[in-house]
C-alpha cells in the first residue's frame, strides 16, 4: 500500500536539482498530470465491475473540474477473454473522449489480450513506446511486454533478455522485458532531454523494481538493465508504472518509483480510483479522487 510515512526524501527542491543538473525552468507553478492504473474495463472478477463505467466517468470529471489538461494511463485498460476484449476497448476509450485533454495510453501484459495492433488502433498509438512533453515535464513511455514468452527474438542481446525469464521467480509468463531497438531509443531519448535541460518522469506499465511489486505480481525481466540505465541520467525523477494492484514505492538508486494502485481494486484497501500527481520545487504530492493527499515526497537529492 501507498504510504505517507515510509517514503524516503529525494530532493530538497526541484529548484536545487535543476541547478545542479543545469536544467530551467520556465514556468514556477507546479507540474499536474491525471494517472489511473489498471482499469480491467468490463472484467467480471473484480469487485465493483459493474458501476465501472460510472466510476471511470466520474475520474474523466474529477480531472477536468481539477483543471488536468494530461492524463496517464498505465496500463492495463482491459483485460480478456479475446472475443470480449475489442467491445469493451471500445467502450472504454469513448468514456475517456469525454475528457478534454490529452490521455496517453501505456501497453500492459493485459492490453495484448486484444492484439498489440488492435490496442494501438483503438488507443491512437502509432509506435508501443514514445515520449512527449508536458508543461517543463519530458515523459518517456515504455513498452515493458516488448519481450515476452511467446515472442521471438532476432538477436543475441534479445535472446538473452528472454532467457531471464526462466533464471528470475520473479519474472513472471505474464511480465516481459524491453528490448534492444527500445533501449537504444531510450538512451536517445534520455540524451536529448539532457541536453535541453529536461526533467525526464519515466513510465513503464510493468514494476522496474522489486520493492514496489512482489514475486506473484513479478517485475520487468531486465529491471536491472533499465536500472542502471537510467541511473546514468540525474535529471530522472520518477520512474511510474502500475501493475502491482496494492500499490507501492521504492528506490532506483537515488531515483524514487512508484506503483500506482489498481482503479479495478478501488473498493479494496488503498481504495484508490484514480488521481493527480503534482509536482512543484519542493515536493511531489498524489493525491486522490476525494483530493486526499496520499503522499507526499520532499525533493531533497542526497549527492554524492
Amino acid at each position: 500500500m501507498i504510504s505517507t510515512t515510509s517514503w524516503k526524501p529525494i530532493f530538497q527542491s526541484l529548484h536545487d536539482l535543476l541547478t545542479i543538473t543545469g536544467c530551467t525552468v520556465k514556468d514556477p507553478g507546479p507540474v499536474r498530470i491525471g494517472v489511473i492504473s489498471d482499469i480491467h474495463f468490463g472484467t467480471g472478477d473484480t469487485p465493483g465491475w459493474s458501476s465501472a463505467a460510472g466510476d471511470l466517468l466520474s475520474c474523466v470529471r474529477f480531472w477536468k473540474t481539477a483543471g488536468i489538461t494530461t492524463v496517464l494511463q498505465l496500463g492495463d485498460l482491459v483485460k480478456g477473454p479475446k472475443e470480449y476484449v475489442r467491445s469493451r476497448l471500445q467502450a472504454v476509450m469513448e468514456i475517456f473522449s469525454r475528457f478534454p485533454g490529452s490521455v496517453h495510453h501505456i501497453i500492459g501484459n493485459h492490453c495484448l489480450d486484444a492484439g498489440l495492433d488492435t490496442y494501438m488502433k483503438f488507443t491512437g498509438l502509432s509506435s508501443p513506446w514514445y515520449s512527449f512533453t508536458t508543461e517543463r515535464l519530458r515523459i518517456i513511455v515504455l513498452h515493458g511486454m516488448d519481450i515476452t514468452v511467446s515472442s521471438q527474438p532476432r538477436n543475441n542481446e534479445d535472446r538473452k533478455r528472454k532467457e531471464l525469464f526462466s533464471r528470475d521467480p520473479w519474472a513472471r509468463e505474464y511480465s516481459g522485458a524491453i528490448g534492444q531497438k527500445q533501449l537504444e531509443w531510450l538512451c536517445g531519448e534520455l540524451d536529448r532531454s539532457a541536453a535541453a535541460r529536461q526533467p525526464v518522469v519515466v513510465c513503464c506499465h510493468l514494476p522496474v523494481c522489486r520493492e514496489t511489486t512482489d514475486e506473484r505480481h513479478g517485475i520487468l525481466w531486465n529491471h536491472h538493465e533499465l536500472a542502471a540505465l537510467l541511473c546514468r541520467y540525474p535529471h530522472v525523477i520518477l520512474a511510474l508504472g502500475g501493475h502491482y494492484h496494492p500499490g507501492g514505492q521504492g528506490w532506483i538508486g537515488s531515483i524514487p518509483a512508484m506503483t500506482l494502485p489498481a482503479f479495478s481494486k478501488r473498493h479494496s484497501p488503498p481504495c484508490f480510483s484514480c488521481g493527480i500527481i503534482e509536482i512543484n520545487e519542493r515536493f511531489i504530492h498524489v493525491t486522490d479522487q476525494q483530493q486526499r493527499t496520499r503522499l507526499t515526497l520532499p525533493l531533497e537529492k542526497q549527492l554524492s
